[in-house]
């Protein structure tokens, strides 16, 4: 029996491995960080799977979400955004489930011995999600791999190569934090996940591509961003999660389909967007300003004078698009917090979580929000 393409087997297997690796003590110096392994790393039917080094200190162990939040995550979503590859499309996690810091609390690599104590948990998140491709990311994720199906596949050799591992394609690519921008260039990465989106569209070659997937997430997330404090002169981080959300369902309502895919999942206030982080914003958008006023994140432009900037999100200025921000806008502008919040939780995405919640017993605490099939 099957649930939105998930195997409820396999959802039970993944949320007993998800407890059993919140609960694991068997590294000293990661007993008091995040264990990052729930519904946020992504689908449990992905066909590619992504396998980093470990949770960051800035990043996935203050987000719970792998390679989101700081500089590392910051390259990682925007090689996905360039080349097209949704996260809803891809599972990724890390070697080692935790963060691991020198005394001086700076992120270090794990140790063999913590690769080797967490080798069990990747072994099982593999068998889980069953990837037809593995991306590993920097030499500490082909380390681990060796542990679970030994190989003799080297970064330097094998990079941006398709290469056979455990019955599935492998395919290594550099880690993409600036440590490794040293040894392979942005651009030469950015190449790298070009190779990994054309081998993963090759699974799926009758596939139409859709609207939101050929659209580039970063420009898109930036004019709608532009556009809805444009007309706010100032608004909450709360609300431009909550606006960007509504954007996305009633284009769907509309259109039958996402207005992006950019990675939206549910949070104790609701939606959260992946693609809005405030270091995302503050280096897509060069004037925004970002502020707390009476406890609330707020963003303002330094320049409202010209919308339509020089850096791209021009092309997005069509009848459609600002429609859809006027019809969202007009309905939703003026309203608080709470009547935000609840409007988010009367859509249809949020109301089959509620219920998944609430009589199927599912944690859905960073569960991604699914409009329809992805």
């Amino acid at each position: 029996m099957r649930r939105g393409g998930t195997s409820i087997t396999g959802l039970a297997a993944f949320e007993r491995l998800a407890c059993e690796v919140g609960e694991c003590r068997a590294c000293p110096r990661m007993d008091d960080r995040s264990r990052v392994l729930s519904a946020a790393n992504g689908p449990l039917r992905a066909k590619l799977m992504f396998i980093g080094e470990a949770p960051g200190r800035h990043g996935a162990d203050a987000t719970q979400i792998p390679f989101h939040g700081d500089k590392a995550g910051s390259n990682f979503e925007s090689f996905l955004s360039q080349v097209g590859i949704s996260r809803y499309q891809c599972f990724v996690t890390n070697a080692v489930v935790c963060n691991p810091r020198s005394d001086a609390g700076n992120n270090t690599p794990p140790s063999r011995a913590e690769i080797g104590n967490c080798s069990a948990f990747l072994k099982r998140q593999i068998e889980i999600i069953d990837p037809r491709i593995v991306v590993t990311l920097g030499t500490q994720s082909l380390f681990a791999l060796n542990l679970i199906k030994p190989h003799t596949i080297t970064l330097s050799e094998s990079v941006r190569h398709a290469v056979p591992w455990a019955g599935r394609v492998l395919i290594p690519l550099y880690h993409p934090g600036q440590r490794a921008m040293i040894h392979r260039s942005f651009l030469n990465q950015l190449a790298d996940y070009q190779f990994v989106a054309e081998t993963l569209r090759r699974l799926n070659p009758e596939r139409k591509r859709s609207v939101a997937s050929a659209r580039n997430i970063d420009q898109l997330v930036r004019y709608c961003t532009r556009a809805l404090i444009t007309r706010a002169g100032e608004l909450s981080y709360f609300k431009l999660h909550k606006l960007f959300y509504l954007l996305e369902y009633e284009n769907f309502k509309r259109c039958g389909e996402r207005l992006s895919n950019a990675y939206i999942i549910r949070q104790k206030d609701g939606p959260y967007v992946t693609n809005l982080h405030v270091s995302s914003l503050k280096r897509a958008i060069e004037d925004v300003d970002v502020r707390t006023s009476n406890g609330q994140t707020v963003l303002r432009l330094r320049s409202h004078a010209d919308l339509f900037r020089s850096d791209g999100e021009s092309r997005y200025a069509d009848a459609h698009l600002d429609a859809l921000i006027d019809s969202v806008w007009s309905r939703y502008g003026s309203a608080t917090n709470e009547q935000l919040k609840s409007a988010v939780y009367l859509t249809a995405p949020m109301r089959e979580l509620l219920r998944a919640e609430k009589y199927k017993n599912v944690v859905t605490f960073n569960q991604p929000v699914v409009f329809g099939a992805h």
